[in-house]
């Protein structure tokens, strides 16, 4: 087993900030004695093949460099992988992309220097991680910071056009995407009960930030073996604009249209087939998902 980190770095993260960064990693990496091997992802979903590949070579210690996109991609390499037990691997992350949701969770700097030295320093957890079917093709997907069903897939659908506005681009996204929208009827089951609703959104959360820094779920505890699911109902464009910001401080949850729960697993089919899923900002479906929650599943290097 090599001591040695696997580091994945994502050139296109933070509109190609991660290749640019790269030398500064590096400087940082050595001055903190981080002994690594490199490589970059070439291709959609080439971070989950190098994972497999690295596990094979002795690699234990993974680095992900880029956004949630790229992180998402290593966690479902690792959790898909049948060669070591899960609880052997080590996950860090340096920060470099347009989102970053997972990293607020735990504060970790987006500073290069700052998250290098967090790394070094090896504290770690051990974090729930998210297991979704998709009802009409029985993909699995693991997740470890939020999925959701209805608005917030549609946004991601549409979110690459307004990368180029850097941070501010779930907000643009957001609203526009808003104008267009038309919600649909979900059908809930959680906890023995079932419910059907028109909804915005349904959030199925473990960790607290998504959508560029949105806070959409109440009561987070990333290790306490449930979600946390905020249902978001009949939000017109001008209710939108009018809690814009309470979607972004957390207050939209005492909202009289929104309802939080926590379950350790859930099952949600939408009305139209075409209601987009997203999982850690990534679009992986439609239709409807049932998810279980993996209690304390992979360790992860924070503050």
């Amino acid at each position: 087993m090599k001591n040695t980190w696997y580091i994945i770095i994502n050139p296109t993260s933070g509109n190609a900030a991660a290749k640019k960064q790269w030398k500064q990693i590096v400087t940082y990496l050595d001055i903190y004695k981080i002994s690594f091997f490199a490589t970059f992802s070439q291709f959609k979903h080439h971070e989950c093949e190098l994972v497999n590949n690295a596990i094979q070579e002795g690699y234990r210690k993974f680095i992900s460099v880029g956004g949630d996109g790229t992180l998402h991609q290593i966690i479902n390499g690792i959790m898909a992988q049948k060669l070591v037990e899960v609880a052997e691997l080590k996950v860090a992350v340096i920060p470099i992309g347009t989102g970053n949701d997972w990293v607020k969770t735990y504060r970790i700097p987006k500073n290069i220097k700052n998250a290098v030295s967090i790394i070094a320093k090896e504290n770690s957890i051990k974090q729930d991680i998210g297991h979704l079917q998709l009802l009409e093709t029985d993909q699995i997907v693991y997740f470890n910071n939020v999925a959701g069903i209805g608005f917030d897939g549609y946004v991601v659908n549409n979110i690459s056009k307004f990368k180029k506005y850097g941070v501010m681009a779930y907000l643009v996204g957001t609203i526009t995407s808003f104008m267009r929208y038309k919600k649909t009827i979900l059908t809930i089951k959680f906890n023995n009960q079932e419910m059907s609703t028109q909804s915005l959104l349904t959030i199925v959360g473990i960790c607290k930030f998504s959508g560029g820094g949105m806070q959409l779920t109440s009561n987070v505890n990333t290790r306490d073996g449930l979600f946390d699911i905020s249902i978001a109902k009949d939000f017109n464009f001008l209710k939108m604009l009018l809690n814009v910001f309470k979607f972004f401080n957390g207050g939209i949850v005492n909202h009289k249209e929104v309802e939080t729960y926590k379950t350790a697993e859930i099952q949600i089919t939408a009305k139209d087939e075409k209601t987009f899923i997203q999982a850690d900002g990534e679009l992986i479906g439609r239709g409807g998902f049932y998810a279980n929650i993996i209690p304390k599943a992979i360790c992860f290097i924070i503050p």
